[in-house]
C-alpha cells in the first residue's frame, strides 16, 4: 500500500503521531471491537472518529484491516506531517 506524506523527503516524521481518522460520511471506529463500521447511529458511547495509533509502521498494519477504498489520515503532534493512506480490506 501506498501512503502520501505531507512533508517533504528528508523531514517526515515516523512516530509520536496522535491517532488516526477519517472524514468518509458515515465510517465510525467501534472501540468495543476494535474495527471501523459503516454505522448510522453515530450517537452512542462506544463510537468515535478517530482510533488510537502512535507510528507509521502501525498505522500501516492498521490500514490492512481497514474498510477498502476509505481514507485514512494518520494525525501529527507537528503541522504539516500528517500521514494519508487508504484501507485495504
Amino acid at each position: 500500500m501506498k501512503l502520501k506524506y505531507e512533508a517533504k523527503k528528508r523531514t517526515r516524521i515516523n512516530y509520536r503521531f496522535t491517532g488516526y481518522t477519517t472524514f468518509e460520511n458515515g465510517w465510525w471506529y467501534n472501540h468495543d471491537l476494535n474495527k471501523w463500521e459503516l454505522n448510522l447511529q453515530h450517537g452512542t458511547h462506544n463510537y468515535g472518529s478517530h482510533a488510537g495509533c502512535r507510528s507509521v509502521k502501525a498505522f500501516r498494519r492498521k490500514l490492512k484491516s481497514a474498510p477498502k477504498g476509505v481514507e485514512f489520515i494518520l494525525v501529527s503532534r507537528w503541522f504539516g506531517n500528517n500521514v494519508v493512506g487508504h484501507g485495504c480490506a
